[in-house]
């Protein structure tokens, strides 16, 4: 017999405070702030190259 009880459908922003909840916890805080570093500096080093050279690839 299937059961008629569906789960409740959840917003994104609840599943946000959720995560943001667990970041509190001491073990998973290494997981989140190493990966958000290295994207920050990643992106920061990127777009640090583009505005250098984008006035070489752009003509007056």
């Amino acid at each position: 017999m299937v059961s008629s009880s569906a789960p409740t459908p959840r917003s994104g922003v609840y599943y946000f405070s959720q995560g943001w909840k667990l970041i509190g916890l001491p073990g998973i805080r290494r997981y989140v702030f190493l990966p958000l570093l290295v994207n920050v500096l990643l992106m920061g080093a990127a777009f640090w190259w583009l505005f250098t050279r984008l006035g070489s690839w752009i003509p007056r």
